[in-house]
């Protein structure tokens, strides 16, 4: 009983802490909500709704049908907001004070749940985290906007119990501005792509299908023995290349994937160098059977940096796990 006293103690200790270092760290905690979701001069939820929802329908039921529903797909935008010293909802009798200067990124978030291809479907969300902390507390504030939204505004919760389901959630971002911290701590196995990057539909189905031949190559991925290994992977679409690179995160696969773009020979050296520096692993897998004729660039990198190369083939029957 004592122990059990101590521990519960610990953590009330500990959740003092972390409130009292927020409240050292800034005064505004807090998004203005409204301002998020449609009081942001046409950069909030209402307008990312307004100009994306057509295409996240058409593109979220083209992954529905070539994944036969075992993929998800979520399109992410920022949106830069004031903040706010107390939660309107909550501090009903304080006074609210805004910090333009201190604003606060906020992740807006489109996605379809349900398996038919219509713009109905389709549901908003957003969060942001306290202080603007990209470690900081998530953040999600109802708002009275029922008229003012073409689709309903849901907790963001809604959409991870969702994308639990998936076998990889495949994450379009139109701003280079996102937190892959929220990634690593809220979604399953996922992979994030720059919206526009992938311009032939049929391009997702090919994609699809080599990575559940490359999940396929795990005997489990929440394995201790993977925590020390990355990979790079290579797929060609209908006409365009493509490479991506993935940690294990929490248990999970984190992936980025981006069209291969090299015109030079000095393009090799920055594809591999900007790749090899996103990834954790000591141990580095190879995974494709065309590597677009960077095996000496690769293999000179991996020398250099004393990294442990591994080259697979798709038609492999050995296991990562090994």
């Amino acid at each position: 009983m004592l122990l059990k006293t101590f521990k519960i103690s610990a953590i009330l200790l500990l959740s003092l802490i972390v409130t009292q270092t927020y409240a050292q760290i800034c005064h505004n905690l807090y998004p203005y909500a409204e301002g998020v979701v449609y009081d942001n001069n046409g950069h909030d939820l209402a307008a990312f709704i307004k100009s994306n929802k057509s295409e996240v329908a058409s593109k979220s039921g083209k992954i529905k049908e070539f994944s036969q529903g075992r993929w998800g797909y979520v399109q992410i935008k920022n949106a830069r907001v004031p903040s706010l010293n107390s939660r309107p909802d909550r501090d009903l009798n304080k006074d609210v004070n805004f910090d333009y200067s201190g604003y606060i990124d906020a992740t807006l978030a489109l996605c379809n749940m349900k398996d038919a291809q219509q713009e109905d479907d389709i549901k908003a969300t957003w969060w942001a985290r306290q202080c603007n902390n990209p470690e900081g507390p998530l953040v999600y504030t109802p708002t009275d906007d029922e008229d003012k939204l073409q689709v309903e505004n849901i907790p963001y919760n809604y959409l991870l119990k969702e994308m639990e389901t998936k076998q990889f959630t495949i994450v379009e971002y139109n701003s280079e501005t996102y937190n892959q911290r929220d990634y690593d701590q809220l979604f399953k196995n996922y992979i994030l792509i720059e919206n526009g990057a992938i311009k032939d539909i049929n391009d997702y189905k090919m994609m699809i299908e080599f990575y559940n031949n490359f999940l396929s190559k795990f005997t489990y991925v929440e394995d201790p023995l993977l925590e020390n290994k990355s990979f790079i992977t290579f797929f060609t679409g209908s006409k365009t290349k493509y490479v991506g690179y993935f940690n294990i995160v929490n248990n999970k696969l984190a992936g980025h994937i981006e069209p291969v773009k090299i015109e030079y020979e000095r393009d090799r050296d920055t594809l591999v160098n900007n790749t090899f520096k996103k990834l954790t692993g000591s141990v580095v897998y190879v995974y494709g059977d065309d590597i677009f004729g960077l095996e000496k660039t690769i293999l000179k990198y991996g020398h250099t940096h004393d990294i442990k190369l591994i080259r697979r083939n798709t038609d492999t029957t050995e296991k990562f796990n090994k």
